[in-house]
């Protein structure tokens, strides 16, 4: 009997059994689905013969732990802008004001479907206080989506605040339906004072904070320091996240190693966003321009947990962002050096963040799974992964498929030849 491929399940079907399937360690063999978890016992599971995935991997599902969904597809919107990240700030200060909380959630639920599509099953989003009459109108637009999402998405929120925003507007946020406090205190005039108080208003909410962090490469910058100590008494299950953290970049390797282990000690992850860092940052080095990458091997060997983002799709900050992880974890390999198996526990690490259980395709996994048309984790981060089978809860929710065709070069056109 022909069995199936995986190229041949539509969204809706519900998977039962994968044979001849490798997984991210190289293994290949075959993977039930039983009551929402993958088992090894196939001979167990009665039915039908299952989906045929020789040349297919199952892979952890990707996380995109530092979004910005509430900017998304605005880049053309808001004039093309190019530069740095101050020029950015700028520019979203002006043109975010004009946005409608229509405008805002049609553009997001487009880079959410994007993201599913790709194999983004949890995105935490960082949402800005919008400029104009109702600065809460984007974060009332992402919790709509949030709940249109459920069981696709698992959405965390950040509400991103200034120093500008008073702590009752904060409040609201929370009430709202924010999960995390967030905001860019390096942009303050006071940036552990602005930290100080964030990290005093989730205190009061009982929630955690995921800050951008350190954002420059100026080496002076370290504000990560004081987020590790200011969080450090918190009890390990509650979030604490150090975004961006770029400086890190250019420490001496005795700071670098003194900051990482305070770091580490206070169990604050890091999230980089590579793609991001390398647009914004360097702009006023036109020779010998810095990546702008965090030390990335540093940071794991450390024992700090380092997860990853996408940070902007085609907004002021990133004019080619597209919310593929794919392109994010190659980023992390090309620009952080990181072997290819690295870089995907990177880029679906954020599972661990938010608290969710495994899905690495071991026995007693919870199968929540991409499967990528790929021989390696080498060969799908090259060529970029392009057919991708979406699956939450052992059920199929999106699917990506290229398709192509090419002149048969055997047997060419006829050239005319002119003497």
């Amino acid at each position: 009997m022909v069995l199936p491929t995986p190229e041949s399940l539509a969204p809706g079907a519900a998977l039962d059994v994968l044979r001849n399937v490798t997984t991210i360690d190289g293994t290949v063999g075959d993977l039930a689905v039983v009551d929402g978890h993958l088992s090894t016992s196939v001979g167990d599971v009665a039915g039908p013969a299952g989906v045929d995935a020789t040349g297919w991997m199952l892979l952890p599902p990707l996380a995109d732990m530092h979004a910005h969904i509430d900017k998304a597809y605005t880049w053309e919107m808001a004039g093309c802008p190019a530069g740095s990240l101050e020029d950015a700030v700028a520019c979203w200060q002006r043109f975010g004001a004009a946005l409608t909380q229509e405008q805002i959630e049609r553009n997001a639920r487009r880079a959410l479907l994007a993201a599913l599509r790709a194999g983004v099953t949890t995105m935490r989003t960082h949402v800005n206080f919008h400029e104009g009459a109702d600065p809460l109108r984007g974060l009332r637009a992402i919790v709509a989506l949030r709940d249109e999402f459920a069981g696709l998405v698992d959405l965390q929120i950040v509400a991103m605040h200034g120093h500008l925003h008073a702590a009752e507007l904060v409040r609201e946020a929370v009430g709202l339906g924010a999960d995390l406090l967030g905001g860019a205190p390096h942009l303050s005039p006071d940036p552990t004072g602005e930290m100080d108080r964030t990290i005093a208003l989730a205190d009061e909410a009982g929630i955690g904070v995921d800050f951008h962090t350190d954002e420059t490469l100026n080496p002076a910058s370290l504000d990560v320091v004081h987020l590790a100590n200011a969080t450090a008494p918190w009890a390990p299950e509650r979030t604490r996240s150090a975004g961006h953290c770029v400086s890190l970049a250019v420490q001496s390797r005795d700071r670098l190693t003194e900051v990482l282990a305070t770091v580490a000690a206070a169990e604050l992850s890091i999230v980089t966003n590579p793609l991001t860092n390398l647009y914004l940052q360097g702009w006023d080095h036109p020779v010998s321009t810095p990546r702008a990458v965090p030390p990335l091997r540093a940071i794991r060997a450390a024992g700090v947990l380092l997860a990853a983002g996408g940070d902007n799709v085609q907004d002021p900050f990133n004019p080619l962002g597209n919310g593929d992880m794919v392109d994010v974890a190659a980023a992390l390999v090309i620009a952080g050096h990181l072997s290819p198996d690295e870089a995907w526990h990177v880029a679906s690490a954020g599972r661990t963040l938010v608290g969710k259980p495994a899905a690495g395709g071991a026995h007693g996994d919870v199968a929540d799974l991409l499967l990528v048309r790929a021989s390696s984790v080498a060969e799908a981060l090259a060529e970029r992964a392009p057919d991708r089978v979406v699956v939450r809860d052992g059920r199929v929710v999106a699917t990506r498929h290229l398709s192509t065709a090419t002149v048969d070069i055997r047997t060419p056109a006829p050239k005319e030849i002119t003497v």
